[in-house]
């Protein structure tokens, strides 16, 4: 089952849609569009009669929520109507920081806490899409990069048992440095914004998909008024 993303001209890219059930990364540098991204995903399923979930791990959810009130969203209507959620897990890493300076306290971890409360929201609220903002956070729990990768293997392994189709977003510049994550994804797309000649270009690159065709060039894309569009036009 193919899952409409809202992103215009991007679905065709991937034979209609992202593989229901399964975890997506959506990496690019700062501004790149990625919350935007995320939201009209969110915002598809709304439309569709599949209530979403967007966890904030470091912005405050009531900003996220008005810089995407600027766009042809609608996006109120459906955070009022209870068919978008925001919830804002930023406050548990106050928890479970300071732990890091002893890695052999007793206790769940930062990740695993975010995922026990996700996992309640999306058993009781009925869940069917999911967005992650961001997994940079996530890793703040261990100094030990082994411990950080092994909690982030645990971590996508629980979200991918959800059976939610999930979108975890990711700050990323250099293609060439990989993460952990990207290899435990389904799919990950990668929202460029660099200096083109004289002038700054977007655009989108499906870097991975699984069970899915595609190719690994750049195509065109714009944020508008509406939102985030994909042209056929490669880069």
């Amino acid at each position: 089952m193919r899952i409409r993303t809202g992103i215009s001209g991007f679905d065709g890219l991937i034979q209609g849609g992202l593989v229901a059930n399964r975890v997506y990364i959506v990496a690019g540098p700062p501004g790149s569009g990625k919350s935007t991204f995320g939201v009209q995903f969110l915002i598809q399923g709304a439309r569709e009669g599949e209530r979403g979930l967007y966890v904030s791990l470091t912005e405050d959810p009531k900003n996220i929520i008005e810089d995407m009130s600027n766009f042809n969203f609608g996006l109120q209507r459906y955070t009022v109507g209870g068919m978008i959620l925001f919830v804002d897990m930023g406050p548990l890493s106050i928890q479970h920081f300071p732990a890091v300076k002893n890695p052999h306290s007793i206790g769940t971890t930062y990740a695993q806490e975010v995922f026990k409360k996700i996992s309640a929201i999306v058993k009781t609220r009925n869940i069917k899409r999911l967005v992650i903002d961001s997994v940079l956070t996530l890793k703040f729990g261990s100094k030990d990069k082994e411990d950080q990768n092994r909690e982030i293997a645990r971590f996508f392994r629980s979200l991918k048992d959800l059976k939610v189709t999930t979108l975890i977003l990711s700050e990323m510049t250099d293609l060439t440095n990989y993460s952990p994550e990207h290899y435990m994804a389904h799919g990950v797309i990668f929202l460029h914004n660099f200096l083109h000649g004289s002038s700054m270009t977007r655009a989108i690159q499906i870097i991975k998909m699984r069970s899915t065709r595609h190719d690994c060039d750049m195509y065109k894309m714009e944020i508008t008024s509406d939102g985030i569009k994909v042209y056929p036009t490669k880069v």
